[in-house]
């Protein structure tokens, strides 16, 4: 076993790490190599962690990079698909990045026990943010903090989030933008990026003659327009 000195997080890792709670116990799901787990262990930010993978591959990965960081006897390794494997007593944060929504929904909707009192999620999609936002709403789990970064010409966000019951009416404009806050060159970039898929949904629905769907669409874009463009310009 070695104990060479830690490396950085990317960026979008980086967002990971800064939305989970000092101290609790975390369960990296889809842990790829296990360089978020590691990481938290090599700095302190927790004592031990789980690093839990579909695939062998990567968890041999995993354990491999564990010896070389001086963590191995810390980091617990679940091969296991989702949550399988894994439980309420177990961990108190669990991370779920790198993967699409719909995936990350699933994965959540099937373990009932995250809806249990000290339980936080922190989710990192790369696909269908929209759908994912509002399947958590329609659950019950709403979204505590929302940050974004930008890493290799893309941008990201990444949000912790809390069972809380039903929750009421949904805002048209949080299954696209969620709770990140305007006035940061990464928050107007994610804006804009969101406002180029609506903008190509809306000339869908132009074209194919649905003007429900396209007046729904104007009045999304003019809102985030208003709230993350405008609002931006005047913070900078």
């Amino acid at each position: 076993m070695t104990n060479r000195e830690i490396f950085s997080l990317g960026p979008r890792l980086a967002l990971c790490a800064r939305l989970l709670r000092p101290g609790r116990t975390v369960a990296d799901i889809g842990t790829d190599h296990g360089y978020l787990p590691i990481w938290l262990i090599k700095t302190g930010a927790v004592q031990k962690a789980i690093a839990s993978d579909i695939n062998p591959g990567p968890l041999d990965a995993a354990r491999r990079h564990g010896e070389i960081y001086g963590v191995g006897d810390r980091l617990r390794l679940v091969l296991g698909d989702g949550l399988c494997g894994i439980g309420p007593e177990d961990a108190e944060d669990i991370v779920i990045a790198g993967m699409g929504g719909e995936l990350i929904l699933h994965i959540i909707s099937s373990a009932a026990w995250l809806k249990g009192p000290g339980k936080r999620l922190v989710l990192q999609p790369m696909s269908a943010v929209d759908k994912l936002r509002a399947g958590l709403w329609q659950m019950g789990f709403a979204i505590i903090e929302e940050l974004a970064a930008q890493e290799s010409g893309k941008v990201y966000s990444a949000f912790s989030v809390e069972y809380r019951g039903a929750l009421g009416d949904m805002d048209s404009i949080y299954p696209y933008m969620g709770r990140l806050k305007p006035g940061t060159a990464e928050v107007s970039a994610y804006a804009g990026k969101v406002l180029r898929g609506l903008g190509n949904s809306l000339l869908g629905a132009e074209h194919n003659g649905l003007r429900d769907e396209a007046g729904r669409l104007r009045g999304i874009i003019e809102g985030i327009e208003r709230e993350y463009l405008r609002q931006g310009e005047a913070h900078g």
